[in-house]
């Protein structure tokens, strides 16, 4: 399933474009490095937030052509691994996609890649996430320090939203042998 070019399609195509842009031309920073980085990242970033988005067309007016980004097949085939985990836990854990739990145990990794419909259901993710990361790092003021700014209060936010009540207790728990 992760073994061919990604590509990214119309409005999603300009954001993620945006999002690994340099904002900085000083010091060439950037919000996320490379387009492959996005794509590995931004389902997670769309179902931790309940964001799904359709395909979209949106065309460049000068050309007619559909925007574009791709990902080229040899950084999909080197992120498989982490693609591939993030689709499992998708899978397993989106109960309003498939209620029953033994479906989605089936659908992550009794019949992975089988199902298109399972496929869409992740790249929906994918766009939900991107349009998160677009709303939180890129919407608003331009300057290299509102950059900086909103990348501070995003990833805040995200620890305050899904990790305030996890403790390094809590993780301890989890790793000891209860034998």
């Amino acid at each position: 399933m992760f073994d061919k070019q990604y590509r990214f399609k119309g409005r999603h195509a300009l954001r993620v474009d945006q999002l690994t842009g340099v904002f900085d031309e000083l010091s060439k920073a950037k919000l996320i490095d490379r387009n492959v980085d996005v794509y590995a990242n931004a389902p997670l970033i769309g179902f931790l937030y309940g964001r799904t988005a359709d395909i979209d067309d949106l065309k460049n007016p000068e050309t007619g052509q559909i925007y574009n980004q791709n990902v080229m097949g040899d950084r999909v085939m080197y992120s498989s691994e982490e693609l591939t985990y993030n689709f499992w836990l998708i899978m397993l854990l989106d109960a309003n996609y498939e209620p029953d739990e033994e479906k989605r145990i089936d659908k992550a990794f009794r019949h992975f890649g089988q199902d298109p419909a399972d496929e869409e259901r992740f790249d929906s993710y994918v766009r939900g996430g991107i349009d998160v990361l677009y709303e939180k790092l890129i919407e608003g003021d331009s300057t290299p320090e509102a950059f900086a700014n909103r990348l501070y209060e995003f990833i805040d936010e995200f620890n305050d939203r899904f990790n305030s009540e996890i403790s390094s207790d809590d993780i301890l728990e989890l790793c000891v042998n209860k034998s």
